[in-house]
């Protein structure tokens, strides 16, 4: 109750922002990689026939087709020290039992999207994508970056949204796409130049930039108060 109101309904602002930058529609389908529990996945199957969703964790892809049967999830928040209570999650209005058949839910690594588009049944081409908080969590983002091209429809939309958190602990520094000083120059390299760079290369234009808060609940009165980058990229 006491989040900072701005930053809530972050998968479906993600969503709604894809929506808003007018992919052109070839075969009306869009792509969720990193889906979590799918609050994306189900925003986007409002104005999309089809919408392929995957993460990484099997955890969280078991609790969105949880969600997909129309079963009420509850779990615990901390509140104070070893204080919690129990919440329950619910669909937002508009998610229907026919919005909800739309979502395809599996298991998947964002680093292997090259082979799904190569041969994995069903898995096809895409309208619009979002990669949402995923990039600089990745052990290879170029190796997710490099299957655009194969993946994303000529006038399809990818949005991508990311703090450019870079840590060893996910991406080794050497795949970091920014963040570091130029060893030669030892001029700064920032993340954004970089992927702007990269995505250009691979035919796609920016065409919008927008800084997109979010929070992260600790407990009642703390909380992680993030700041992304959301930018979007039309397929030439």
């Amino acid at each position: 109750a006491n989040s900072p109101i701005h930053g809530l309904r972050f998968p479906q602002r993600v969503a709604n922002l894809m929506v808003s930058l007018n992919p052109v529609r070839t075969n009306n389908r869009a792509l969720d990689v990193g889906c979590a529990v799918g609050g994306s996945s189900f925003e986007l199957a409002k104005s999309f026939d089809h919408v392929e969703a995957f993460d990484f964790s099997e955890n969280f892809v078991a609790a969105a087709k949880r969600m997909q049967t129309g079963e009420e999830l509850t779990f615990k928040v901390p509140v104070e020290g070893d204080i919690t209570e129990e919440v329950s999650v619910g669909h937002e209005p508009g998610v229907d039992a026919a919005v909800l058949e739309k979502v395809n839910f599996f298991q998947g690594d964002a680093c292997a999207l090259s082979e799904y588009a190569d041969s994995k049944d069903g898995f096809g081409t895409f309208d619009g994508v979002i990669l949402a908080n995923l990039l600089c969590r990745l052990p290879d983002p170029m190796a997710c970056l490099n299957a655009m091209p194969k993946i994303v429809n000529k006038g399809g939309v990818v949005v991508m949204v990311t703090p450019f958190t870079w840590l060893e602990e996910f991406t080794p520094r050497s795949k970091w796409l920014g963040g570091f000083n130029d060893p030669v120059s030892q001029k700064p390299m920032y993340s954004k130049d970089k992927l702007k760079d990269i995505m250009e290369e691979l035919g796609f234009e920016k065409i919008h930039e927008e800084q997109m808060p979010l929070v992260i609940r600790e407990h009642q009165r703390k909380y992680q108060y993030i700041i992304s980058e959301a930018t979007g990229w039309r397929k030439k």
